[in-house]
């Protein structure tokens, strides 16, 4: 009880003390908020993300067996392997799937997976029941089970919703159960779950069995490692090679390990979190020593006060126990307000989609975060506390007692390269603000780059959305020929539109491959073969997206289903089977095996490269189908307008519409704004570190302003005496500004070290600039360097006019 009451009385005075000086005290609690909530929320995505277990039952024994398997493969592993008590199968991407015949028809995302998925996942429906084996097989009946979240926001959480029936695809699907609330499984955003993962509707159905369409998974038997079960793994791979020799999925010699599914789910996202986490760990730094710079200096004034206490008993103990009660007071307080500040950045981190953050459904602020929450305040009290605390317990008492109290005994203390403890701070402060604005420039520098590669085709002025077909009703190429025909007819004739056309993919957002070869060759297996891109599109693509045509003609109406197969391909197709193009042979006229289809294609042009894949990749060999020989189920759909684009959504939607009532449109959008989607996640990394490095920029500039300030008001009778001595206005500007080049010089050379080896860790993320550029190094190290000299330059005018008489009165 006596320990109680009185560390209660330390807390009392603390509080006390603080509200005497309301300014600094508002200052610090602020600062160690935004400090402490950056970190916070940034802590609760890494600890959702990539800390805690899949809400599974040992979800660690839940793992990938094999990605990018067909059907024939899948087959052969869950009945030869011996390692796990169960293997089920999941489709590689979403089917997106028209729900119609209800008010307001939509696209929603279904996920295919084999009738067992649940069973492995060992996660139960909160209503109604999992599928049955027999639901897997071809023939039966068409059943499905939906999310919570489309449950209630389409159903209105009707309880009875088992076993009615829902039309998907134009087919009736009975609801056989409902998932659990933010289940994310196979990927995030699925709507409905449906079995079969091998009648991906993606692919046309004569090539489903040997397509590898399917993602493997299954649970551990207990008793089993993955080392044993990436054995047997490798074991069934070269026995599938030698049984299937030429399927697309042999790998033969493969080392490729059994990983749990938590490290796939997180495979491309947990390094770019780890970097932003370590750069809110920096800013947090700078924090500490910002606000312990601040301290010291409030220390300092207070030296006549501890110098009193010390002189009349009190122990060194008490006077650091005391400051430290003081800033766990300061720390605790701004932690709390960063926490709030931490729940708010969190309800903005889970709507960013820029990027696809998996579990982001799962991002909250829940007791491990607030436990870091605080744990992390106590130490940020500690670290900036010490300091202020050590050198206040330790005065010069003859020195302070006789002098007017404005010093501490500080100034004696031991120093580093002739600097006081409050300048390393600073320049720990500036050193942590290169590493931080050296990354951020150079992501700049590679947005930049990323911005001025021309994409191939002119983005300005087109609409997109995309179309899917309902498998029931267009199930057959004739049908799906015929409403793409009628669709472009109806969109071409609206006011205001000057180009339309369809496509199976638009560039930069996603792409499918097929194998390609020559013909006149010697054949080679399917699996050796090159890999092109392939798009299926109506006459007039090319001029609706202003992709230029090198050689040859575009298709017309004549390219259709009766006329013989033909093809366009692009240059770097061209030049992959005739080496000296465009010199040499002309590829026109030539002919092109594709897939599986016997029939070879000729090849009627040759077009421009387009970056497929993203602007930060190279153009990929391609080719493209006429949509009337070869249409799709899905299509995108792209306008070229006069005016704004979104401008014309509704009338193309109901001309849509007009055609076929029960025919949901989505992703509509502008060109442009795929355009800038596919570069979202380097935009957001250069977003986030650039505005952790301005808020440690600025942090730098007051801790430098505030030192070099400090220190004019310590030699203010130094000042004064070189003044009256005759000293040169100039000499005593060199004098105040040198310090603070000083410290900046320090700073930088230090922040460039640590910078040369942090960027390495960025290298994946950088386009067409490297993690080392000198360039960058040296102009944040000039800039850095300006930054001191200005922070000085303000206080090194008010040195200028000190009055010496003034300055010599001071006793």
């Amino acid at each position: 009880m006596r320990n109680l009451a009185f560390f209660l009385s330390e807390l009392r005075y603390a509080a006390r003390i603080l509200r005497k000086t309301p300014a600094l005290t508002g200052a610090v609690v602020l600062t160690v908020a935004l400090g402490i909530g950056a970190n916070t929320a940034m802590f609760s995505v890494i600890h959702a993300v990539l800390l805690k277990p899949l809400q599974y039952r040992d979800s660690n024994r839940v793992v990938l067996v094999a990605e990018g398997a067909t059907p024939i493969r899948f087959e052969e592993i869950r009945n030869a392997s011996r390692s796990y008590s169960a293997v089920g199968a999941f489709a590689v991407g979403f089917e997106e799937m028209p729900f119609s015949g209800v008010p307001d028809p939509e696209v929603l995302k279904a996920a295919r997976v084999s009738a067992n998925f649940l069973q492995i996942l060992d996660v139960s429906p909160i209503r109604g029941r999992a599928f049955l084996p027999d639901e897997d097989q071809a023939g039966a009946p068409l059943v499905t089970m939906i999310s919570a979240e489309l449950w209630q926001r389409r159903f209105s959480g009707d309880a009875s919703i088992v076993g009615k029936t829902i039309t998907l695809g134009g087919v009736p699907h009975t609801i056989l159960g409902v998932l659990p609330p933010r289940f994310q499984f196979p990927m995030a955003g699925a709507d409905v779950w449906i079995t079969r993962p091998s009648e991906w509707s993606v692919i046309p159905p004569q090539n489903q069995a040997i397509s590898p369409i399917l993602s493997v998974f299954g649970r551990l038997r207990d008793g089993t490692d993955l080392h044993q079960a990436s054995a047997e793994l490798a074991v069934l791979n070269r026995q599938y090679a030698a049984a299937h020799p030429g399927m697309l999925d042999i790998k033969p010699n493969s080392s490729e390990p059994v990983r749990p599914l938590k490290d796939v789910l997180i495979a491309d996202i947990d390094s770019k979190l780890w970097l932003l986490f370590g750069a809110v760990a920096l800013v947090w730094l700078i924090v500490c020593a910002n606000v312990g710079s601040l301290l010291l200096a409030r220390a300092s004034s207070r030296a006549r006060e501890f110098a009193v206490r010390v002189a009349i008993g009190a122990g060194r103990g008490r006077v650091i126990g005391q400051l430290l009660t003081e800033s766990l007071l300061l720390a605790l307080s701004g932690g709390s307000l960063g926490v709030l500040l931490a729940g708010s950045a969190l309800r903005a981190i889970r709507g960013v989609t820029v990027i696809d953050l998996p579990r982001a459904a799962e991002i909250r602020m829940d007791a491990s975060v607030l436990g870091f929450g605080l744990a992390l305040s106590l130490l940020t009290g500690v670290l900036f506390g010490l300091l202020p605390a050590f050198a206040a317990s330790r005065p010069d008492l003859i020195a302070v007692l006789k002098g007017s109290g404005e010093a501490m005994s500080a100034t004696s203390h031991r120093r580093f390269l002739r600097l006081s403890p409050r300048g390393l701070l600073v320049a720990g402060q500036v050193a942590l603000s290169v590493v931080l604005l050296i990354g951020a420039t150079l992501l700049i520098e590679s947005l930049a780059h990323l911005y001025r590669v021309d994409p191939g085709f002119q983005a300005a002025g087109l609409l997109t959305m995309k179309i899917d077909l309902p498998a029931a009703r267009y199930d057959s190429d004739a049908k799906k020929a015929a409403f793409y025909n009628h669709l472009i007819e109806k969109v071409q004739s609206l006011p205001g539109v000057r180009n339309v056309a369809t496509t199976r993919t638009l560039p930069v957002d996603e792409f499918f491959g097929t194998t390609v070869q020559a013909t006149g060759r010697p054949s080679i297996p399917l699996n050796e073969r090159p890999i092109a891109i392939f798009q299926n599109i109506t006459p007039g693509y090319f001029r609706t997206m202003e992709i230029g045509l090198k050689r040859g003609r575009e298709f017309t109406t004549h390219d259709n289903a009766q006329a013989s197969p033909v093809l366009i391909v692009n240059e770097k197709l061209a030049h992959l089977f005739w080496r000296q193009y465009p010199a040499g042979p002309d590829p026109i006229g030539q002919h092109i095996l594709t897939g599986t289809d016997p029939q070879p294609a000729e090849i009627v042009g040759i077009t421009a490269d387009v970056h497929q894949t993203g602007r930060d990749a190279s153009p990929r060999a391609e080719i493209y189908f006429p949509a009337a020989q070869k249409p799709s189920q899905t299509a995108m759909l792209a306008v070229r307008t006069d005016g704004d684009p979104m401008s014309f959504a509704n009338l193309v939607r109901n001309e849509i519409l007009a055609i076929d009532h029960d025919e949901p449109v989505s992703a509509v959008s502008t060109m442009e704004d795929v355009l800038d989607a596919s570069a979202g996640e380097l935009r957001l990394m250069m977003r986030l570190l650039g505005t952790f490095a301005v808020a440690a920029t600025l942090l730098t500039v007051i801790g430098l302003y505030g030192i070099i300030s400090y220190t004019v008001l310590q030699r203010t009778k130094e000042i004064g005496i070189r003044q009256a001595l005759g000293a040169p206005r100039s000499n005593i500007l060199l004098l105040v500004v040198r310090q603070g080049l000083v410290l900046g010089l320090l700073g930088v050379l230090l922040g460039t070290c640590a910078a040369l080896a942090c960027t390495r860790l960025m290298e994946d993320l950088l386009f067409q600039v490297s993690a080392n550029d000198p360039s960058t190094f040296l102009g944040v190290a000039v800039l850095f360097i300006l930054v001191a000299v200005g922070a000085s330059y303000i206080p090194a005018r008010r040195a200028l006019g000190i009055d010496p008489l003034d300055a010599l009165r001071i006793v």
